[in-house]
C-alpha cells in the first residue's frame, strides 16, 4: 500500500491503475489527509464486502445485535436451519 497525493494520481491515473497489482491500494490524500483508497478489483473481489466494510450504519446494527445476544443469548446455528435441513440426532451430514 501507498500514499500519494490526489494532485499525483490524478495527473498519472492510468499508470497509478495499472501498478495496482504491483503496488497494492494507495491511499489518496488532500491537503496532507487522507480522503480516499484507490483498490484493485478483480473477479475476486467481492464489492458487497467492500462496500459494507465502511457502511457505518451496517456496523452499528451488528453491534447491537452482538450486544444484544450477549444479554438474551445466541440462537443456536441449527435452529436457524429451515425444518427440512435440521438434521436428526445421531444423523451424520
Amino acid at each position: 500500500m501507498r500514499v500519494d497525493t490526489i494532485r499525483n494520481v490524478k495527473t498519472a491515473l492510468n499508470r497509478v491503475v495499472r501498478e495496482l497489482p504491483t503496488t497494492g491500494s494507495v491511499i489518496i490524500t488532500k491537503d496532507g489527509r487522507p480522503c480516499a483508497v484507490l483498490m484493485q478489483v478483480t473477479e475476486e473481489t467481492d464489492l458487497e464486502v467492500v462496500a459494507l466494510s465502511q457502511n457505518r450504519a451496517f456496523w452499528r446494527q451488528v453491534d447491537r445485535a452482538q450486544r444484544r445476544a450477549e444479554k438474551l443469548g445466541w440462537t443456536p446455528l441449527e435452529e436457524t436451519r429451515p425444518p427440512s435441513r435440521r438434521r436428526v440426532t445421531g444423523q451424520r451430514g
